[in-house]
Formats: structure tokens, C-alpha cells, sequence
């Protein structure tokens, strides 16, 4: 058992340190996603008691899957600052002044030639350090040397010889990760790129751009066709409508919002983009009337006032439900969200539909209110009287004249209310629909009060069944 443990509060107040060879040695030639792993590591061995210091709950806090921390990892071994162990894995890290050296790591027979053809590709002297970051990228990722050297052409193609050795790993790992590891591989790659590089052109042309379509931009126009789903002609007609900034970055948000909204259609986005300044009007009224401030809107209208309109909800109807929901108090947009989602599933769409259900309310709180003084009780409608007077009537199938009824007998009561459910359950038993019925078994019941008492008292000593109760409160949903 250990004998001292800091505490959560101890270790979130301490400090990491990491020496200042990192920063000078390591930091600048390892992917970002790398640096990330590391320093996080340094963190939380600050306490092996830690609930994070675990592999799936790293993958979860850093958002990274577990093959790319893996690979992480395998990077800093390979640079001597850590050493991977037994299964499952476990960690050891190194102080970096006394890190395992590196320059024995790889082989230089094996990486002799290759590093003779990149250097005549990008026709300069190369660091050890990119070289490292190249070897550890082909060992990690499983990419063979010659479909590499393809990767590194490629990349300067695309960049010019001055392309940073970041930017070529990035490709070979994007690759990797939908399984090019050979020469056959990768020339499938390039293929694909080349084919549908020209529509790519477009678009960068389309922004207003003069420069050559990247590996980036494909990325991204993949995301848009394959992962989004928008057609060509859609991209190309949101990226000449863009009229300030227009960049390729801002065109993926533009697509993004689209894409939340579900609106893939040139028509649909028009009518979107044209209606889009009434919508922030109608969202300032709408969050006035509500009592909410937001002091940016976009949330608002992709989250509710663009699903709103399209259940067919206008303006005029919206801003009545807001109001009405703030007298209720209901005073968030969530709030007014799922009051609309009733309304909605209960077809009450229109003014006109809600005007109706509006004067259905009020008429029904009068009934309900003729109810409550018949029984003797002067106080307002509330919601438990109304959730009663629905399963009277929509439940138990009673009408209005025999509730009436059965509240005058009630009136005398200490609990008139609590008196008036038990004789309305009575009669929905005995198939009581009429007043004349109710009188009659009113008289019944007078005369044989104590035969009554007596076979109450009977019914109650009978025990049932666990299996008996199980299947009264299992089946309930279906016949109430």
C-alpha cells in the first residue's frame, strides 16, 4: 500500500516540468499530435493514482484514437525518452539529459540510398533531425522506403522544394491511415488526387484564388462530397457567393453550417442565406420576450429558430409562444424548444391551430373551474386539477354532467377533491354514464353500507402474488 498519495487539489496546483532540451531538441521536428502526447504523459506521472492514467482515458482527454497515441509512443521510444513494456503496455520515462542516443537507432546501410534520392529532391543539405523524423515515420507507420520517396516527389510537386518535413509526414500518415503502405498504394493515391484535382482548381479558383490546388484542399473537397455529401455545383455556388474573406476555410465553415442545417440544395441555401437577416430579427424578438441574452445569435438560429421555421412555424406564431411561455414561466430557448416539440406532435402548427387550442384551454379551465365549485373550493386551476380532469374525461370516458354530479357529493368532504376521484373510479368500474345511474347506486350504496364494509374488509385481507402484482404494474402502459 503506498504510504503517501497527493491529493487531486495538490497535483492540479503543482507544477510539470520538462527540461529545456525538449524544447531545443525535440519539439521542433516531432508532429504536433506528438508534442501533445508527451507533455501530457509528464503530467500525469506526476501521480500513478491518477483516474487518467490509463490508455482509453488519454485517447479520451487528448481526442486521439488509440493507434495514434500508440504510434505517439513508439515515436519517443524511438527518440530514447521513454521505454514501452509488457502487455498491456506500460510506460517508463526518461530524464531527457540522460535520453538513449539516437545516432545509432537506425540502420545506415538500410536508409543510405534513400537519403542520397531526398536530398537530390529537395536539392539541400537535410538535419539528422529530419531524416529521424522521416525514418521514425516509415518504421511506425509500416510504409515501405520506396513508397515513401513517391510521397516526399509528390509533396514537393505540390509545394516546392522548400516543403517542411511536417507537412510530407502529415501526407504519408493521412495515407497510411487509409492503408497505403506500398509503392501500388501510394500511385493510387496520387491517381485519385490527380483526378479530381481539376474540380478542386475550380473551387480555389471559384474564392477568387490564383494558386495551385494542394493535398489540403483535396482533403478538404473529400470531406465536403464524400462525408458531408454535397454535390460539386453546390460547393462551387458557396464559394462564389463568399464575398468577404473568401478562402478555402471559410468556405468549409460555410459548408459545415449548411451541412448542420441539412441544407444540400442550391435552392434551399438561397432561401437560407436570403431569409437570413429577418431570422436574426426574429431571434433578438424572440430572445427579448423570453428574458435571455446571446451575444452571438448563429447559435441560436441554427439551433432553434432555423428547426422551428422549418416545422412550419412563422413569426407571428413564434413570438405568441415565446411570450406565453415566459408568463408560464418557462424562460430558456430549451424550455420553448420542447413546448413547440408538444405542439408540434400534437399538430398545432398554424395561429390559426394555436388560437384554438389557446380558446380549448380556457374553455376547459371554466369547466374544470365549475368543478371546483361545486365542490366547495373557491382557489384557482391548477395543473394537478387539469391532469384529473383529463383522465376523467379522456381516460375513464366520464362526461361533464356526471363529474358535476359527483362534485356536489363531494362538497361536504374535508378532502373534496380526494373524495371526488375515489367515487369518479367507483362509477368508471360499475360503467356509471349517466347522472340517473349514479343516483341509483348512490342509493344502493346507502342502504348496504355495512354489507359493503364488510366484503371491503374481506377484498382486503386477500394477498396476491409477487407474479399476480408483476403482471398488473408491468402492463400498465398498455391499458390505461
Amino acid at each position: 500500500m503506498t504510504f503517501i498519495k497527493q491529493s487531486s487539489d495538490f497535483i492540479e496546483n503543482s507544477k510539470t516540468e520538462i527540461d529545456n532540451i525538449f524544447f531545443n531538441d525535440y519539439l521542433p521536428y516531432a508532429p504536433s499530435d506528438f508534442v501533445k502526447v508527451y507533455v501530457y504523459l509528464n503530467y500525469i506521472s506526476n501521480s500513478s493514482d491518477s483516474p487518467d492514467n490509463e490508455l482509453d482515458r488519454i485517447c479520451k482527454i487528448l481526442n486521439m484514437s488509440e493507434l495514434d497515441v500508440m504510434n505517439a509512443l513508439q515515436y519517443w521510444e524511438n527518440e530514447g525518452l521513454l521505454k514501452m513494456y509488457g502487455d498491456p503496455v506500460q510506460v517508463v520515462l526518461f530524464p531527457l539529459k540522460s535520453a538513449i542516443s539516437n545516432d545509432n537507432k537506425w540502420s545506415k546501410s538500410k536508409y543510405e540510398e534513400f537519403n542520397l534520392i531526398i536530398q537530390d529532391i529537395k536539392k539541400r543539405q537535410i538535419l539528422p533531425n529530419e531524416f529521424n523524423a522521416y525514418y521514425t515515420t516509415m518504421e511506425t507507420l509500416k510504409i515501405e522506403i520506396p513508397a515513401f520517396i513517391m510521397i516526399v516527389k509528390f509533396c514537393v510537386m505540390q509545394k516546392g522544394e522548400s516543403v517542411g518535413y511536417s507537412y510530407i509526414n502529415a501526407v504519408a500518415k493521412n495515407w497510411a491511415d487509409e492503408g497505403a503502405h506500398t509503392v501500388e498504394d501510394v500511385t493510387k493515391k496520387i491517381e485519385e488526387f490527380e483526378q479530381s484535382i481539376d474540380k478542386v482548381s475550380e473551387v480555389i479558383k471559384a474564392l477568387k484564388s490564383r494558386r495551385k490546388a494542394t493535398f489540403e484542399d483535396r482533403q478538404f473537397y473529400k470531406k465536403w462530397t464524400e462525408e458531408f455529401g454535397f454535390k460539386h455545383e453546390v460547393i462551387l455556388y458557396v464559394a462564389k457567393n463568399i464575398k468577404v474573406n473568401p478562402t478555402i476555410y471559410r468556405l468549409d465553415a460555410k459548408l459545415l453550417n449548411y451541412y448542420e442545417l441539412k441544407l444540400y440544395d442550391i435552392k434551399e441555401i438561397d432561401g437560407f442565406e436570403l431569409d437570413k437577416d429577418n431570422m436574426f430579427r426574429l431571434a433578438k424578438n424572440i430572445t427579448k420576450a423570453m428574458g435571455v441574452y446571446y451575444d452571438n445569435l448563429e447559435p441560436v438560429i441554427t439551433g432553434y429558430i432555423q428547426p422551428w421555421l422549418s416545422k412550419g412555424y412563422d413569426e407571428q406564431t413564434l413570438l405568441i409562444i415565446a411570450n406565453s411561455c415566459f408568463k408560464n414561466s418557462i424562460r430558456t430557448l430549451e424550455g420553448m424548444n420542447n413546448t413547440i416539440n408538444k405542439f408540434y406532435n400534437h399538430g398545432i402548427v398554424s395561429l390559426q391551430s394555436l388560437n384554438q387550442e389557446i380558446e380549448n384551454s380556457i374553455k376547459t379551465d371554466n369547466i374544470i373551474k365549475n368543478i371546483l365549485q361545486a365542490c366547495g373550493l373557491s382557489r384557482n386551476v391548477n395543473s394537478w386539477d387539469r391532469d384529473f380532469y383529463r383522465t376523467w374525461t379522456y381516460s375513464w370516458k366520464l362526461n361533464d354532467e356526471l363529474i358535476l354530479y359527483g362534485a356536489s357529493l363531494s362538497k361536504d368532504k374535508a378532502q373534496p377533491m380526494q373524495y371526488l376521484n375515489k367515487i369518479l373510479a367507483d362509477w368508471k368500474d360499475k360503467n356509471i354514464d349517466t347522472v340517473d345511474k349514479a343516483k341509483e347506486i348512490s342509493q344502493s350504496n346507502t342502504q348496504t353500507k355495512s354489507k359493503n364494509t364488510k366484503n371491503s374488509a374481506i377484498i382486503r385481507q386477500r394477498e396476491y402474488t409477487k407474479e399476480e402484482l408483476e403482471s398488473v404494474f408491468s402492463n400498465i402502459d398498455e391499458w390505461i
